[in-house]
């Protein structure tokens, strides 16, 4: 997940919105990490783990908003919902095994994405 960590800090800096390709290219990125290693995860990639779905959750639901087509639309629905899953699981994994509330969480989702945007 770090190599997805380090693509969402490059994307937060850039001055425009991804394209559509690339950010289905993303997600789906994201998504295999997740079901290959997600087991495997330290609370330091657990946080990096929410900081990239958080985003690319919300980035999809405000895509959704304004996206052109129909099939985009659907996409972005398909991509929120999906990292909202993830959000959640990873929410829940990070309150048993580490104790920790969402307010910790979100506080330290700032932190690792404070200089960047």
């Amino acid at each position: 997940m770090q190599k997805q960590f380090e693509k969402l800090r490059e994307y937060l800096d850039m001055p425009e919105d991804l394209p559509f390709a690339e950010f289905t290219k993303y997600n789906t990125e994201v998504l295999n990490e997740l079901q290959a290693n997600y087991h495997t995860y330290d609370l330091d990639t657990l946080m990096k783990t929410i900081a990239v779905i958080t985003v690319v959750a919300a980035n999809a639901i405000d895509r959704g908003k304004t996206a052109v087509g129909h099939t985009e639309k659907k996409k972005y629905k398909k991509i929120a919902d999906k990292m909202t899953f993830w959000a959640e699981a990873v929410a829940r994994r990070l309150e048993r095994e580490h104790n920790m509330t969402k307010e910790q969480v979100d506080a330290e989702i700032d932190k690792l994405l404070a200089d960047v945007g």
